[in-house]
């Protein structure tokens, strides 16, 4: 008689690796760029100091996000997971695909109410769409046809009333105005708008990457919008909730303005990009090499059970079986880490002239901190390239890099208080990936 783990440590591991929560630091640090790239725009608009008010809220928005993306991206995946990663927690069943999905509706839900901040029409489509997914889970175990056909009606209808949903409030107001002054109410509009849309972008973006990723691989731009918008979102809640976003001031400031709202988040898409063409590799449903994950030595015969080199039990220690990355993406990835610097480069040059007398220290902890991250990628690049078992390592070095990028980032903004947290986010990605896997 086999056991499963059901402790209530065994238990939260196996949710953790579901969240990918080893990554969780990186989506904070992202949050991080954002809260600084709200400072420098105020800073531009002449507003005094960097402002918190709203930004509990919207990072709460982001890492609910996140984990509603990784927990959909595993039950995408988990076919391809019960032959390459049995051990994967829905591909092994150790999670239900019941519970699963019902961890993706409330995570989505959270994300969007903290987000948006609207839970009168969200709330009761989740609601349905959880009873259709517990009624197709019935069906299941009972093979009742009319329950599964029940089931899948309720969920369809679910998702077309979350689609209006969504397209009203895109297309007009969710609340009367008529009771302001012209000017405020078309204040108060605008800072929905800038609060609501990104969101909404980033939320669809997640999902859309999950269920096209495996159809295309033109699907890591997805996933590279997906961190872009990230610091987007935080950075017009908070500008929202702190009255900023006057248009006619903005428009005077556009030229300092637009480099701070578009170039950080560009750097942290493009790393983003490059690792995920690396991770595209880790494992493939149609791969043509394994490797033992002990001895490195390639696996003609998987089906044996033991390596024919070290002898150790492949059921043990899973062989890692993989795409070898073609030549000719090998020698350029490594100009795409170095382009994904760029941004940040132009951004520091655009800034020598309103950082005043804090210039030249500003200046020597940014770039201290651009060649740390640097090493951190190529490092960890250099691993995912050329070893194949060590290729999730080298992917999770370059996923926690981006908590080093984001300090960078922070600090060419101005907020060089920000870098130290960053390290420790970075610090805390790496800790937390030796007990859960980051990719």
């Amino acid at each position: 008689m086999s056991s499963q783990p059901n402790t209530t440590r065994g238990a939260l591991g196996e949710w953790m690796a579901l969240l990918r929560a080893s990554n969780t630091p990186t989506v904070l640090a992202d949050c991080l760029v954002g809260l600084a790239m709200a400072g420098a725009v105020r800073a531009q608009l002449s507003y005094p100091g960097l402002i918190f008010e709203g930004w509990m809220d919207v990072v709460c928005s982001m890492c609910a996000i996140y984990f509603a993306g990784m927990v959909l991206n595993a039950i995408v995946d988990r076919d391809v997971d019960a032959i390459e990663r049995p051990m994967r927690p829905v591909a092994s069943g150790r999670i239900r695909l019941a519970a699963a999905w019902t961890a993706f509706i409330t995570l989505l839900t959270i994300g969007l109410s903290f987000g948006v901040g609207m839970t009168s029409g969200i709330v009761p489509l989740a609601v349905a769409a959880l009873i259709g997914v517990w009624t197709l889970e019935r069906a299941k175990r009972s093979h009742s046809t009319v329950l599964h056909q029940i089931g899948r009606v309720w969920v369809a209808v679910s998702l077309i009333g979350m689609a209006v949903w969504i397209a009203v409030m895109l297309l007009r107001d969710p609340f009367d105005l008529t009771g302001f002054e012209p000017d405020r109410a078309e204040q108060i509009r605008i800072g929905w708008r800038a609060t609501t849309i990104p969101v909404l972008l980033l939320a669809m973006a997640a999902t859309a990457y999950n269920l096209l990723h495996r159809r295309t691989g033109w699907s890591v731009l997805l996933l590279a919008a997906c961190r872009l918008l990230v610091p987007v979102c935080v950075c017009a809640a908070v500008l929202a909730r702190a009255g900023s976003l006057d248009t006619r001031l903005l428009s005077l400031k556009a030229a300092a303005i637009t480099p701070i709202l578009v170039l950080p988040p560009l750097a942290i898409a493009l790393h983003t990009l490059m690792l995920s063409i690396v991770a595209r590799r880790e494992v493939d449903a149609h791969f043509t090499e394994a490797r033992c994950a002990r001895c490195n030595h390639q696996l003609h015969d998987v089906a044996a059970g033991r390596c024919s080199e070290c002898g150790c039990d492949l059921a043990v220690h899973a062989p890692v079986c993989s795409r070898p990355i073609p030549e000719a993406l090998r020698r350029r990835l490594p100009f795409m880490a170095a382009i994904g610097l760029l941004p940040a480069i132009v951004l520091l040059m655009l800034s020598i002239g309103r950082l005043g007398g804090g210039v030249i220290f500003i200046s020597a902890l940014a770039v201290v901190t651009a060649a740390g991250f640097v090493w951190i990628s190529m490092r960890g690049l250099a691993a995912a390239i050329n070893h194949p078992s060590r290729r999730p390592a080298g992917v999770g070095a370059l996923i926690a890099a981006l908590a080093i990028l984001d300090g960078c980032l922070c600090t060419v903004l101005g907020q060089p208080l920000l870098l130290p947290v960053c390290v420790g986010l970075w610090f805390t990605t790496r800790r937390l990936q030796r007990k859960s896997e980051g990719s």
